[in-house]
């Protein structure tokens, strides 16, 4: 459109080269904006700031966009690239003392990731416990919503405590081959 314009003194960012792939990349690049946002917030601390350096995050990722590979993780890539323009804005305002430094940005940004590790674990987990079989779904939750015992839930079910173990340790198994299934799936 630019181009149409006539105005060769600007030039539109590169984008994936078909219009398929370039209307993927924008479903994703919109759709990461708000954890984008929040990300950088959490590691400025700053929220003119974080908008700001959102922008540039978005402008890197418009010109970067033919590097990214379709089906890969894209939340991944774009936080990678948010994290060194939150670092390149630590770097620039480095003498001004209201700015965090960059030992704490590297700090903040390792704790983001483990509070989205364990949001999507949790979110994993629901997801993967609808798929357990009822009883065992019942199970579970009366172990671990209720806090029942495995003494109270062998008189409840009647059932020895080692066959409640044994059951709880099945389901506990198949919990984690679900979530570790799912997590391969999104990377």
């Amino acid at each position: 459109m630019l181009n149409e314009i006539g105005d060769d003194s600007t030039e539109a960012p590169s984008t994936p080269h078909d219009s398929a792939s370039r209307g993927e990349f924008v479903q994703l690049l919109t759709k990461a904006q708000l954890g984008l946002l929040r990300y950088i917030t959490t590691l400025v601390g700053d929220p003119d700031a974080a908008s700001n350096i959102l922008q540039n995050t978005n402008l890197l990722l418009w010109k970067k966009a033919d590097e990214f590979e379709m089906g890969t993780n894209f939340d991944a890539w774009a936080t990678k690239i948010a994290y060194w323009q939150v670092k390149a804005f630590v770097r620039d305002r480095g003498r001004d003392r209201h700015v965090f430094s960059e030992q704490l940005i590297v700090q903040l940004a390792e704790d983001s990731q483990e509070l989205h590790d364990m949001d999507m674990t949790i979110h994993l987990l629901r997801t993967c416990l609808q798929s357990l079989p009822g009883k065992n779904r019942e199970l579970v939750s009366m172990r671990y919503n209720l806090g029942l015992s495995i003494q109270q839930l062998s008189s409840r079910l009647g059932k020895s405590p080692s066959a409640i173990k044994g059951s709880l340790l099945r389901a506990r198994r198949a919990l984690r081959d679900c979530i570790e299934a799912k997590r391969l799936e999104t990377r």
